[in-house]
């Protein structure tokens, strides 16, 4: 359900406050929802494509190794293309720390 005009400026209100009151946190949380960086997912998109292909190898023992394999491919495609959709150049969104506040 999506919120009101009302509840989002409430929301935005509140986001602003604490970015006032405490903007370490608000980068360190920022950071952290951000996931596994672009380079991590990268690496785990060509790892499955590896196995991937390699399951599709065993395809010549058993279908169950191909069908496994097409997932992985599936997948390694999947994650890769997200990884490579990413703006890396998009500025960082952190509040300016104040310099009394720096330790």
């Amino acid at each position: 359900m999506p919120l009101s005009e009302h509840e989002e400026r409430i929301l935005a209100e509140i986001e602003r406050q604490l970015a006032a009151e405490d903007p370490r946190f608000v980068a360190r949380a920022r950071r952290n929802r951000s996931g596994p960086s672009r380079s991590l997912r990268l690496r785990i998109a060509v790892g499955m494509a590896v196995l991937g292909v390699l399951s599709l190898l065993g395809l010549t023992f058993s279908i169950a190794w191909g069908a496994v394999g097409m997932g992985l491919l599936l997948g390694a495609i999947l994650l890769g293309v997200s990884a490579l959709r990413e703006r890396s150049d998009a500025p960082a969104e952190t509040a300016p720390v104040p310099p009394d506040e720096m330790s």
